[in-house]
């Protein structure tokens, strides 16, 4: 079911991609579907000029948090 939080953290990230496509980024989503797998609902962010990850946690290509990516498009 759809909670008031969930709707607010899609509306969030849809408010961040669209940013990330006005400075020349994209932000793609893990697609792993079990949660037990570490990088499960996490980001990255993909540089779309050259096809590569500009940011991302370091251990895999994704693990960014929400809060994180926002930091990383509020610093660029």
């Amino acid at each position: 079911m759809n909670t008031a939080e969930d709707r607010l953290d899609r509306a969030r990230e849809s408010r961040l991609r669209r940013k990330a496509r006005r400075q020349g980024f994209r932000i793609d989503k893990c697609r792993a579907r079990s949660s037990e797998n570490p990088a499960w609902a996490t980001f990255r962010v993909v540089d779309v000029s050259n096809n590569t990850l500009a940011a991302s946690a370091g251990w895999c290509d994704f693990g960014l948090t929400l809060d994180e990516v926002e930091s990383f498009l509020a610093d660029d």
